[in-house]
């Protein structure tokens, strides 16, 4: 993948991703919410402020997730 150009959130803690190339992927974070690393975007209001500098998704408090990461997740579920 190339550069994030969009993040966007919606209900049910899902987090889509728009790249550079016009793919999109959409992740399911729930599962990710009893982790300590992400445990903060449990409350909505910090997971809605979802953010990208191109290069991650950005969440206050100093949460991120990179590209490589968003993208081993898709290809695990694949």
């Amino acid at each position: 993948m190339g550069k994030i150009l969009d993040v966007t959130t919606s209900a049910n803690f899902l987090v889509s991703v728009r790249f550079d190339n016009n793919h999109s992927v959409t992740l399911d974070m729930k599962s990710k919410l009893v982790t300590v690393r992400f445990s903060e975007l449990a409350d909505e209001e910090v997971f809605k402020a979802a953010t990208t500098d191109g290069k991650s998704i950005l969440w206050p408090g100093g949460i991120s997730m990179a590209i490589s990461e968003i993208m081993a997740i898709v290809t695990k579920y694949k």
